[in-house]
């Protein structure tokens, strides 16, 4: 999750908007990947362009499936640690698909395909196979 300090705040709760806050700086305690969502939403009857950063999966689903005449996804990054892109720092690269699928412990895997046509995966073993996976959805998709 991002967490931010209660000195970072801009500003006072609801200045900005009803129930919106702005904040000048977020952090991550967890060194876990998540999402940097390029979005459009009508606004008085035009298209705003605003940035989305989301926690996990639920999050990002949650988004794809409002997508209507007054929400647009132009498209998705995700934002990998090290661990999971294999090299020495932190990526944000574009994002073709997400998936979820449950390994022989039932547990839930994310697969991340992105631009390049690598594939990470969120497992906590090396060699990890994600032919593996059972009941594997498909949760976003980037249009072609």
């Amino acid at each position: 999750m991002f967490r931010s300090h209660q000195a970072d705040m801009a500003g006072i709760p609801g200045m900005f908007g009803d129930g919106l806050m702005h904040w000048h700086g977020v952090s991550r305690a967890l060194a876990t990947h998540w999402y940097h969502v390029s979005v459009k939403r009508r606004i008085d009857g035009r298209f705003v362009s605003s940035q989305e950063m989301l926690n996990d999966e639920p999050k990002l689903h949650e988004l794809v499936s409002a997508q209507g005449d007054d929400l647009q996804i132009d498209y998705v990054q995700v934002v990998t640690p090290a661990r999971l892109n294999g090299t020495a720092t932190w990526r944000m690269e574009r994002l073709k698909s997400v998936s979820m699928g449950f390994d022989r412990n039932d547990c839930p895997v994310c697969l991340l395909e992105v631009e390049s046509g690598q594939i990470y995966n969120d497992y906590h073993e090396d060699g990890f196979d994600h032919g593996s996976l059972r009941q594997v959805r498909e949760l976003y998709r980037a249009p072609v």
